[in-house]
């Protein structure tokens, strides 16, 4: 499936982060990539993050359940939403919707969340604190989508959060399939399901500055690179003990901004951006080269693990799964193909004689990052 009567410089350039816009069938002919039944299966299984959204329109008060589910009979046929998040890391169809959106940086990506829901389902008018693609699936949902607003929230359920009151939509249409919204972050959106139907979240991340400061402090800490210890200012006197002064403000702030090793930020900066929404799948044991160089035959395939980032700088460094990969400005060319693509690649076109290349695919195995397959149609249908 490609993504049609879309352009993605005019909506860079008018659109992205700026305003919500709806794309009548940039899906034609749009097929699920994962049916409703097979989802609610997916959401029985443990380890998968999923929750049914129910409201009780005769008390106007709503429920929340977390997975794993055993069955559904209890919800009846109208007035539930089920959510399954991260469903890209579990169905490689799904991980497919991601291809169409690499003109974003990967490193924005967070996940491909699936919901299905009944006549009535919802999950009430919200913000969300990140950008969206919603894609519709099968059946018809009813959205409503306002601009940017100061609006207050409130919580109806401990596990959901909802606006307090209403908003004034500049969206009020039904998606059928194949149609796509776009949502920046900030921006209210109701969403309720006129028939079963299937919605495709392609979410993206937009971490707030604090956050992503105790990210990065987190890594420098990690590296053991905390950087250089406050120092007083040269003075006389500091005046009362107990009295802060602005100068001593000033000079707390002037050594919180300051970064001594901008190399070390750069490192930790990268780490972070790099690191996968969920721990990757560890393999039992690390490969050496010398084992991966076996793996160049013909019905071998290298793939990449749902969910990982491969990040690469102008300076040809490059991050998998918040680590530095060695050596590996060496495989340049190796790293450039992998990182552009998420296809399948034979093993026989990694050049694997060629030493540096493996220990570069060593690397990206042992960080759970990429791994061997006998055949890759065995992917496709895992």
């Amino acid at each position: 499936m490609q993504l049609q009567n879309f352009t993605s410089a005019a909506f860079l350039r008018d659109d992205w982060q700026r305003q919500p816009r709806l794309f009548r069938q940039a899906w034609p002919d749009f097929e699920d990539p994962i049916e409703a039944e097979l989802l609610a299966g997916l959401a029985m299984e443990e380890g998968v993050d999923a929750r049914v959204v129910t409201l009780d329109r005769a008390t106007g008060s709503w429920s929340v359940e977390h997975g794993p589910f055993e069955d559904y009979e209890a919800y009846g046929e109208e007035d539930w939403t089920l959510l399954v998040q991260s469903v890209n890391e579990w169905w490689p169809q799904v991980q497919q919707l991601l291809t169409q959106f690499r003109f974003l940086p990967d490193w924005r990506v967070d996940d491909v969340m699936v919901s299905f829901a009944v006549p009535g389902g919802s999950v009430g008018p919200h913000l969300d604190q990140y950008d969206v693609f919603i894609i519709q699936g099968s059946g018809q949902r009813r959205w409503q989508v306002g601009n940017r607003a100061e609006l207050q929230q409130h919580r109806p359920h401990p596990d959901l959060q909802q606006l307090a009151q209403p908003f004034t939509p500049v969206i009020d249409e039904v998606l059928e399939a194949g149609d796509m919204l776009y949502i920046p972050a900030g921006c209210p959106h109701h969403g309720e399901a006129l028939t079963p139907s299937l919605n495709f979240s392609i979410g993206f991340r937009a971490p707030a500055q604090t956050e992503l400061q105790a990210a990065v402090a987190d890594m420098l800490l990690d590296a053991d690179q905390a950087g250089s210890r406050y120092q007083d200012p040269v003075a006389e006197s500091y005046g009362d003990s107990w009295r802060v002064s602005n100068t001593q403000l000033s000079a707390i702030k002037d050594f919180l901004q300051q970064q001594s090793d901008p190399a070390a930020f750069d490192n930790a900066l990268l780490r972070v951006l790099s690191m996968s929404k969920r721990p990757l799948p560890q393999p039992e044991l690390d490969l050496e080269p010398e084992q991966v160089q076996v793996m160049a035959t013909d019905d071998v395939w290298f793939c990449r693990t749902p969910g990982a980032r491969l990040l690469v700088t102008e300076h040809g460094d490059a991050y998998v799964n918040g680590e530095r990969l060695e050596d590996a400005a060496s495989a340049a060319g190796l790293v450039a193909k992998l990182a552009a693509t998420q296809e399948d690649v034979p093993a026989a076109d990694l050049d694997l004689r060629i030493t540096e290349h493996a220990k570069l695919v060593a690397q990206l195995v042992n960080s759970g990052a990429w791994f061997f397959s006998v055949d890759a149609d065995d992917v496709e249908e895992s």
